[in-house]
């Protein structure tokens, strides 16, 4: 049985571990409240330029644009979006279990120090690494949408995905893989013409013309895109890791519990024992 010493010092250890949790939880508390405002705020205009895109898309040939163009090839690449530090659940595990869907090879572009060693320590191919930004600027993504752009036009990548962790709420964020490049796949296609048959409400106008709308906001939607994933990305980081600080915090506090009550029991029972010693030799002397 361990000594009251051995008890008490271990007692100390995890009251100072349990502070330390306990700051980590306030400061991504802090980080958490700012990163999720940017990621909802962001939410309606991601949403509004793809209900644009998606409205154009289904009254022009895909083939008008290179960047809507479907190509056959072998060529994948992911833009693979992680954490640069752990102590964040199991938001990384979740995405390096997403790559085991993906059937073909793969070239992954990665943003965080997590996805970069992953892809290393796997033997995967990794063709460009950027860093993560502590806060979450368009700047940040714009030589990723650069990258990627030029080698989907100059036939290097075929496709291309993203896979990163949405942000759904503080509880709860989920490991995606999004299709970034063509920007319109055949299921969306095949989704849109169905709406299209199933819906006879009057078409929107474009001035002066969808293939110019077209022009105008596809390069603005690749780099926006980028930059609301990374948003979310941020949003479920911190989300993440308060949640797993907290749980850390209560589960260091309730062993405290249990150790205290421990050491209390470890020390009646040798009051109990020196007042028994006590008695006894009164006894003896009587």
């Amino acid at each position: 049985m361990a000594s009251l010493r051995e008890i008490k010092r271990r007692i100390k250890s995890i009251q100072n571990t349990s502070k330390i949790t306990h700051a980590m939880e306030l400061v991504a508390a802090a980080k958490m409240k700012r990163a999720q405002n940017q990621a909802v705020a962001g939410k309606p205009y991601s949403e509004l330029v793809n209900n644009v895109i998606r409205s154009i898309a289904n009254r022009i040939d895909p083939e008008a644009h290179p960047l809507l163009a479907r190509s056959e090839g072998p060529n994948t690449a992911v833009i693979f979006f992680s954490t640069d530090r752990g102590l964040a659940g199991s938001i990384n595990a979740n995405l390096f279990r997403e790559i085991g869907s993906f059937k073909s090879s793969l070239k992954f572009i990665t943003l965080g120090k997590k996805a970069r060693n992953f892809i290393v320590k796997s033997g995967r191919e990794l063709v460009a690494d950027f860093p993560l930004p502590e806060r979450a600027e368009t700047a940040f993504v714009r030589p990723v949408a650069k990258l990627v752009t030029e080698c989907f036009l100059n036939g290097a990548f075929n496709k291309v995905y993203v896979l990163y962790t949405e942000f759904e709420s503080t509880l709860k964020q989920t490991a995606t893989i999004k299709q970034l490049l063509p920007i319109i796949d055949e299921s969306v296609l095949k989704e849109l013409s169905q709406e299209a048959e199933r819906l006879e409400t009057r078409e929107p106008l474009f001035e002066p013309d969808p293939d110019t709308v077209l022009e105008t906001i596809i390069p603005q939607y690749i780099l926006m895109e980028l930059y609301q994933i990374l948003l979310e990305a941020k949003a479920s980081e911190h989300s993440a890791r308060m949640v797993a600080m907290k749980n850390a915090t209560d589960n260091a506090l309730d062993l405290v519990d249990d150790l205290t009550l421990t050491y209390n029991g470890i020390r009646q029972e040798a009051i109990t024992k020196e007042i028994l010693d006590i008695s006894t030799a009164a006894v003896a002397l009587e």
